[in-house]
């Protein structure tokens, strides 16, 4: 066992959680919301430990981890082991800007 992957995010990633979680923040949101946010944190955190559990999207070579509605769109460099979070979509965001 070589442990954890290294976890990364490409700008649109970093653009889509900021926008998740300026969502899920929003005055008046409540707990539910955050407790949302705190999943698809831990779901990305995750990731290091089991990135081949989810399996590869419509897209080749990238995989689809589902947690709360949203989408998280990865990819594994096994060489480098690292995943590169490519963009978090959000229920129902077009995913043709990938």
């Amino acid at each position: 066992m070589s442990g954890p992957y290294q976890v990364i995010f490409t700008a649109r990633a970093r653009v889509d959680l900021l926008a998740v979680r300026r969502w899920l923040y929003q005055p008046g949101s409540g707990l539910k919301a955050r407790l949302r946010s705190a999943r698809i944190t831990r779901a990305i955190v995750e990731l290091q430990f089991t990135p081949f559990r989810w399996p590869e999207s419509q897209t080749s070579g990238v995989r689809e981890r589902p947690v709360e509605g949203h989408r998280i769109l990865y990819r594994i460099d096994d060489g480098h082991r690292t995943i590169s979070i490519i963009r978090v979509f959000g229920p129902f965001q077009d995913r043709a800007d990938l």
